[in-house]
């Protein structure tokens, strides 16, 4: 948020990795935001911006892919990341992107697209990907840093500013992108008073529990669909429910909103713009973020105040199960704690002595105890900026899981970032490397801070402009103040750095958590580089040797590295939902034996925690093309496709009778006619064998080949002896030579 004439930019990031690779990802989808259409406060008209950074210090192939566009190619390594320029700054009728939709009522938003938002994949190893963006002619600012696979699933809750004294110029979205065709998507827990833009409530209308009807849409892979609701709109709501006199059931109305589909589909969601503080339309900004499903989310944690003011430094938690309950600092809360209830929330604010209250008048009265302490799955807390202890430390536990969203601010109630906040969990470890220019959007340069939340004991290094791998205790020109103690719980500390530049790297070898902001005036925005394990990597296809390429049953897929996971599964979806493949249970070699999307799902245990499950990105097997003959020719192009023969012979055999009566030989022409009569003249009925021969007449000659025997079952060896193999054609009278490598016919004699 900020005051309309300011001129500031504030860019926040928030980081926390799994041994290294969190929201690392060879692919990374990106649904398109929505805007207020205000070109003096709201539109992101001073450029939009991608930066794509590795790990690698070798080059990572990328490919970027504007949905309906052509994709583009870049190369690039840890030192050289690459900024993709969506739109530039000051482009004349800048905002309307393939990044950023208008919610004006043009029918931009609440339907589906197929030619907005990216898709961004990598190709020797795994990337990090950020959306960047500056607008309201340079008074608004916000990011967001994709969770590549992480981000995949089919059920969330939905989370942004609660801008409860609204302005037209505040915008709330839900922003879904399919990830595979033939996905139902349905979007709910939205109250009948709310005016979606771009949508006919009344033609959808409403349940007995006072909700909109399920909003249900269907998608293919990169198609998008979009909902938005102006602030303004809705009605009032009722005076014992409101938290403002202003408040609208559209300012909080998509907060908590449900959305579940039958396949996985990855979901951006907050506002643009909106408010935490009561200041109306001269105090707001972007806060975006791109979400994960419900299972990812946890009950443990760790807040690092900004610089801010207690109206702009909020925490909101929304539920995802009735009867969630939350401790803060330690203390629970309860009908002993200061707060409110609210129409779908519970706020939770002391504003006692002389704290700034929630209605950014300088002070005021304590808030009354509560009478509830609990919500229901889609209702929120909302923990005002009071509740960080003298460290600048909130440190909160829930009965249940949430999604967590924090509010930070370099100063004042004019710049806040909001962003979508990692729970604390044992599988957040390792290194941040790298986010590139922490200190740009575009070409805009900003100034800040960084604050690290890590266990006691950590070893923590940093590496940016200035420093390389230097430890976080004696940086050079950065300041640090920290370690400091974290209330509630005595595991972990926190650290403020100041002064970074350029790509920063952040290196540890326990769990980390980091979030940066910095500003140039009173433009804010929130993204984090990690805190969510990554996905296991996507199958490898391994061609079993069929001629016919990479098709079931003669292809395997290979699983990556799984060390990072506690166990692992293969998973198919052989079109209508996906289910574990028995018998495979950590096997990093699966066998295709049906057509369908084959994945990995990969577990994570931590102590006392619930099993945490990722997904890799499917692989899609189509079944090999008939060949009932085995030959290696499908059947549609086989003149003969139930006649199994030589992989290099179209075409139909002639057929042969074979009597069973075989005489081998280590060198041709070794054979004595005369004393052969077993051959020729013993031959018993039923003592033979159907073969082929594929010369062009029916009688075979000396250069044709034997390419079949239906008792030995051979094409191209003989079943047993020598080099060389004597036999009987009854039907011709003849003894032929064989030449057992292949079954070419050597010598022919005619028996007497």
């Amino acid at each position: 948020m900020k005051m309309r004439f300011w001129k500031s930019i504030l860019l926040f990031f928030f980081i926390g990795l799994f041994s290294g690779v969190s929201q690392l990802s060879k692919i990374h989808y990106l649904p398109p935001l929505a805007y207020a259409d205000d070109p003096g406060g709201s539109t992101p008209n001073r450029g939009q911006y991608l930066y794509i950074s590795t790990p690698s210090a070798s080059a990572v192939n990328v490919v970027i892919t504007p949905i309906g566009g052509a994709p583009q190619a870049v190369a690039i390594t840890n030192t050289s990341p690459y900024r993709y320029e969506i739109q530039g700054s000051g482009v004349p009728g800048a905002g309307p992107s393939q990044a950023m939709l208008p919610a004006n009522n043009s029918n931009q938003t609440g339907r589906v697209h197929v030619d907005k938002g990216y898709i961004i994949q990598a190709v020797e190893s795994e990337v990090y990907v950020a959306l960047r963006t500056i607008g309201g002619n340079g008074l608004q600012a916000g990011a967001l840093v994709s969770k590549g696979g992480a981000a995949l699933g089919t059920q969330f809750r939905a989370g942004m500013y609660t801008s409860y004294f609204p302005s037209g110029s505040f915008v709330s979205f839900i922003s879904v992108m399919g990830t595979e065709a033939g996905t139902i998507l349905t979007i709910n827990n939205i109250d009948e008073n709310v005016d979606l833009v771009d949508v006919d409530e009344g033609a959808l209308g409403s349940n007995a529990f006072n909700k909109l009807n399920d909003i249900v849409v269907n998608l293919n892979r990169g198609d998008t669909y979009t909902l938005a609701a102006i602030a303004t709109g809705g009605g009032d709501v009722p005076g014992a429910s409101e938290y403002h006199p202003n408040h609208t059931y559209n300012g909080d109305g998509l907060i908590g909103a449900r959305i579940t589909s039958t396949k996985p589909v990855v979901v951006n969601s907050g506002s643009m713009t909106g408010a935490f503080t009561e200041g109306g339309g001269g105090l707001k900004d972007y806060g975006f973020d791109q979400l994960v499903d419900q299972s990812k989310v946890g009950t443990k944690y760790i807040f690092k105040k900004g610089d801010g003011i207690t109206d702009t430094e909020n925490v909101l938690l929304v539920g995802t199960t009735d009867n969630t309950s939350i401790t803060i600092n330690g203390n629970p809360v309860t009908t002993a704690t200061r707060g409110a209830r609210f129409l779908k929330s519970i706020s939770v604010s002391d504003f006692e002595g002389g704290d700034t209250n929630d209605n950014f008048d300088g002070g005021g009265a304590p808030n009354p105890f509560l009478t509830t302490t609990t919500i229901t799955a889609g209702e929120y807390f909302l923990i005002e900026g009071d509740k960080y202890d003298g460290n600048g430390n909130m440190y909160v536990e829930t009965s249940e899981p949430v999604y967590a969203f924090q509010g930070v601010s370099p100063g004042g109630g004019q710049q806040v970032g909001l962003f979508f906040a990692p729970p604390l969990k044992c599988s957040s470890l390792g290194d941040v490397n790298n986010i590139p220019e922490i200190e740009k959007i575009g070409d805009a340069v900003l100034t800040g801070k960084v604050n690290i939340i890590s266990r006691i004991g950590a070893v923590i290094t940093i590496t940016d402009d200035n420093n390389i791998n230097q430890a976080i205790g004696a940086l050079n020109v950065a300041a640090v103040v920290g370690p400091s103690a974290v209330t509630g719980n005595v595991n972990y500390v926190t650290y403020t750095i100041s002064g970074l530049l350029g790509n920063v790297s952040v290196f540890s070898n326990d769990e980390l958590y980091v979030n940066y902001f910095n500003e140039s005036g009173a433009a804010a925005s929130g993204g984090f580089y990690s805190g969510f394990s990554s996905p296991p990597e996507k199958p490898t296809e391994i061609n079993d040797g069929s001629v016919f390429g990479y098709c079931a049953p003669n292809l395997s897929l290979q699983a990556g590295n799984m060390d990072n996971f506690t166990s692992f599964e293969w998973m198919l979806d052989p079109g209508n939902g996906y289910t574990k493949i028995v018998g495979y249970d950590n096997q990093l070699t699966v066998s295709t034996t049906i057509a369908g999307n084959y994945k990995i799902r990969g577990y994570i245990s931590c102590p006392g925690e619930p099993t945490e499950f990722l997904d890799s990105d499917f692989v899609s097997v189509v079944l090999c093309p008939p060949d009932s003959d085995g030959d290696g020719i499908e059947d549609s192009l086989d003149d003969c496709p139930f006649t199994p023969g030589s992989a290099l012979l179209k075409g139909c055999p002639q057929p042969l009778i074979i009597g069973n009566n075989y005489k081998t030989s280590v060198a041709t022409g070794t054979i004595q006619i005369i004393e052969e009569g077993y051959f020729c003249s013993l031959f018993l009925f039923g003592h033979f064998n159907t073969a082929y021969h594929s010369g062009t007449n029916i009688n075979p000659e000396v250069g044709d080949y034997i390419i079949y025997n239906n008792r030995q079952l051979f094409e191209s060896q003989f079943a047993f002896g020598e080099n060389f193999a004597y036999m009987y054609l009854p039907d011709f009278t003849v003894i032929v030579e064989v030449q057992k490598s292949n079954g070419e016919i050597v010598a022919m004699y005619p028996c007497n």
